[in-house]
């Protein structure tokens, strides 16, 4: 396939990325059904949400179309492109956002909430100097096929095509000795960012978190399926721990779902230094039951409040 041809597998790739992409929105953000910009952005305007971003992405896709097709071609493939986009994206949130609950089991729930029982997923050791976190979490194969297929599509047509646009791009502009130099820094920003999602792809298949609390540090491990990640952070670097989505007049709403999240984490730990400010842990809790283990943090390690 030439470059001229590069469209057609835009038309391919587009459509998946998009379904994929919406599905996955919506089944993370579910829980937060009750906080307003969800319920806006995934229930009463769904279809404006999705015009959006299908204008968003023709918009880049025909960009990158108009360094070797002609104009008249960019028009006709951008407006195929933003309908598909559209379309799947709606579609995939749609799925992936599923039916809202019956009024009287929102009520249920809201009393089971009342009751601070945990889960049985989740374990919570108060000792003497630390706070102990066991979360375990059914693995996720069926989002994890369809991650790595996302990953599949993305590493072998979007990023090595967008890859040799902007390497082409360079060298137009460049001298020549800067040919190789080019190469290995747009060679290495895609290995690195398939890396990255392969990583991302890999934490659905993770079925084990433990975190552990106390007065020196926040220590986080990862286990499952023969991978290990253990990452520890000194207390003095920390700035603050916090739920997710913590901002003003939410908390309140956050009662115990049905539609239990197992890919966004609950917690957040906010950093004094660094380029990346913020460390996102505690997948498959819910956010009722993180308010719950936040107040024991509070009340055992005053500091972590910020």
């Amino acid at each position: 396939m030439t470059i001229n041809n590069i469209y057609i597998l835009f038309l391919i790739i587009v459509p998946v990325t998009m379904f994929s992409t919406g599905l996955f929105a919506a089944r993370q953000f579910r829980p937060l059904e009750n906080v307003p910009i969800f319920s806006l952005m995934y229930v009463k305007y769904r279809f404006l949400f999705s015009v959006l971003m299908g204008i968003f992405i023709s918009i880049i896709f025909t960009m990158i179309l108009s360094v070797s097709t002609e104009f008249s071609k960019q028009l006709f493939v951008g407006a195929v492109l933003f309908l598909l986009a559209t379309f799947s994206y709606y579609y995939g949130v749609t799925l992936g956002w599923g039916r809202p609950l019956p009024l009287n089991e929102n009520r249920i729930l809201s009393d089971q909430d009342q009751a601070n029982m945990l889960p049985e997923n989740l374990l919570l050791e108060n000792t003497l100097n630390s706070i102990k976190i066991n979360v375990n979490s059914k693995k996720r194969w069926v989002l994890f096929v369809m991650s790595l297929s996302q990953w599949i599509v993305i590493g072998f047509c979007a990023l090595p095509i967008l890859g040799f646009v902007l390497i082409s791009t360079a060298q137009n502009y460049l001298p020549k000795y800067m040919n190789i130099p080019v190469w290995i820094l747009v060679g290495g920003l895609v290995l690195y960012l398939l890396y990255a999602k392969f990583r991302e792809s890999l934490e659905y298949i993770f079925d084990k978190e433990i975190i552990e609390i106390d007065g020196f540090s926040v220590r986080i491990e990862k286990y499952g399926s023969g991978f290990k990640d253990i990452k520890e952070y000194p207390a003095e670097n920390i700035k603050k721990i916090t739920t997710m989505f913590s901002f003003a007049g939410t908390n309140v709403i956050f009662k115990r779902s049905p539609y239990i999240n197992q890919s966004m984490p609950a917690f957040m730990m906010w950093h004094n230094h660094g380029l990346k400010r913020y460390r996102t842990f505690g997948r498959a809790i819910d956010l009722a039951d993180a308010q719950t283990i936040l107040e024991a943090i509070y009340s055992k390690f005053p500091q972590y409040r910020g």
